[in-house]
């Protein structure tokens, strides 16, 4: 039994670790499960690990199921886990900052109608959905949360007599720099210093003027979409892809900011060569009314053949947040270079609509131009610790058990064979590359995180 441990915690942690090193930043948590399914699948480069090795982190009085659905677009929304009663999974985490992913695509599993299925999400500090319903063929609902203890408790409650489910879920560490400072209010003086008592959860994440960048184009695993469909008049910007110019310093952003893919290209006002052209450039997004956002701006000048140049303005809801934007003016003294500025919508939402604009500056002799490359919305929880109107209740599920039978995986035994031989088996093509030294500091940090849960599951 020894040794069987010892080849499971090794397959896990290569793979886990191979993975985050090709993207160049390692997580200290980074669970990424497949829910009702007996096996591992593989999506946007990383491994999701079947629900069964991870069932020692639920905690259930009620019945939960596996369902299957082979008509899916992706591997992990081919399947589900049902819960009828209120069910909590805890994940042992090292405190700090991290993304949680929930992953649903509703299908019809015997008597389970996934798209009439209504429950709430929380942990033990949020309430993340209430009165959750997926009407859409595939959504991802992504929440960042500070986490302060040593463990991340999950509660999936049905509503009423109803059920819940989830397909995938994600629970990674994400470097504390990346939203470290007080992002100033929107259209008010001051700025706001609670950023890091708050819950996110992110609304809107474009790449301006630039194709998808999908998960494994990006550090942190995110999805960043196209903005064209965000512009309330196309015609005024044009496209402009200038990938490799774009430099980081670390002061102002890192990779783990945004990638090059993001950087590196933008929406730049379309002026035609016009000194005497007057417009803004708008993209309005949907949000939900009742909360404060969080907007961040990606820019990088890679527009410019030099310094002092572009000068614009930057608009919130038709309010000015920055006058006669240089972004050279910022200590960075260089072109191409990558940058962010935050701000907070000074009180909650009463409109269904953000609108974000760029236009020309009123310096005198100066071009009108302006650029964004990239921009993220996020809302924030309320005063209730809730990103979530609905009515949130501490119990629920159904009244009658339903007939209805367990897809059984793999035995414990036949996957302990498999992971022996995929642990051996990376082992040995690392020897041969030459670089199982170099990272085996980095497996044996890994095999540390998941030794507890992997003696659990041994333990059945």
């Amino acid at each position: 039994m020894g040794g069987e441990k010892f080849g499971f915690l090794i397959w896990v942690s290569s793979i886990s670790c191979l993975l985050c090193l090709c993207h160049g930043y390692v997580p200290a948590d980074n669970y990424l499960i497949n829910y009702g399914s007996p096996n591992n699948v593989t999506v946007t480069g990383r491994v999701f690990i079947s629900d069964t090795l991870a069932s020692n982190l639920l905690t259930s009085t009620s019945e939960t199921l596996a369902a299957s659905n082979r008509n899916s677009v992706s591997d992990i929304y081919q399947t589900a886990r049902i819960f009828t009663g209120i069910s909590k999974y805890r994940f042992s985490v090292a405190p700090g900052r991290h993304w949680l992913r929930l992953h649903f695509s509703p299908f019809h599993y015997q008597t389970f109608q996934m798209e009439s299925a209504k429950f709430s999400v929380s942990s033990q500090t949020h309430v993340f959905l209430s009165d959750f319903t997926v009407k859409s063929r595939v959504i991802m609902k992504e929440y960042y949360l500070n986490v302060d203890t040593d463990h991340l408790e999950l509660t999936f409650t049905p509503s009423g007599n109803s059920f819940a489910f989830v397909n995938a879920l994600e629970v990674v560490s994400v470097p504390d720099t990346l939203f470290n400072g007080d992002p100033s209010f929107a259209g008010s003086h001051g700025s706001f210093n609670e950023l890091s008592l708050q819950a996110l959860e992110t609304v809107h994440r474009l790449n301006m003027g630039g194709p998808r960048v999908t998960p494994d184009n990006d550090t942190l695993s995110r999805t960043w979409e196209t903005d064209s469909e965000f512009l309330v008049e196309k015609n005024l910007v044009k496209n402009v892809s200038k990938i490799p110019s774009v430099r980081y310093k670390p002061e102002f952003a890192t990779e783990e900011t945004a990638p090059k893919s993001v950087y590196g290209t933008c929406s730049e006002m379309n002026s035609g060569a016009n000194p005497a052209s007057n417009f803004n450039v708008t993209w309005e997004f949907e949000v939900e009314t009742g909360f404060k956002y969080f907007l961040r701006f990606h820019f990088c000048d890679i527009v410019s053949k030099s310094l002092n140049q572009l000068y614009f303005n930057l608009y919130v809801d038709s309010m000015m947040v920055v006058r006669d934007l240089d972004l050279s003016s910022y200590e960075i003294n260089a072109l191409a270079v990558a940058y962010v500025m935050d701000f907070v919508t000074v009180s909650e939402k009463k409109s269904d609509r953000i609108r974000v604009s760029i236009g020309r500056s009123s310096i005198h002799g100066v071009y009108p131009n302006g650029i964004l490359n990239g921009l993220e919305i996020m809302k924030m929880n309320n005063s209730k610790s809730q990103l979530s109107t609905g009515t949130f209740l501490p119990g629920g599920g159904l009244t009658k058990k339903k007939n209805v039978g367990l897809i059984i995986g793999a035995t414990v035994g036949s996957l302990i064979s498999l992971v022996v031989i995929g642990g051996f088996f990376i082992l040995f093509k690392k020897r041969r590359g030459g670089i199982i030294t170099q990272r085996l500091g980095l497996l044996c940090l890994l095999m540390e995180q998941l030794q507890p849960q992997v003696e659990l599951l041994l333990r059945v």
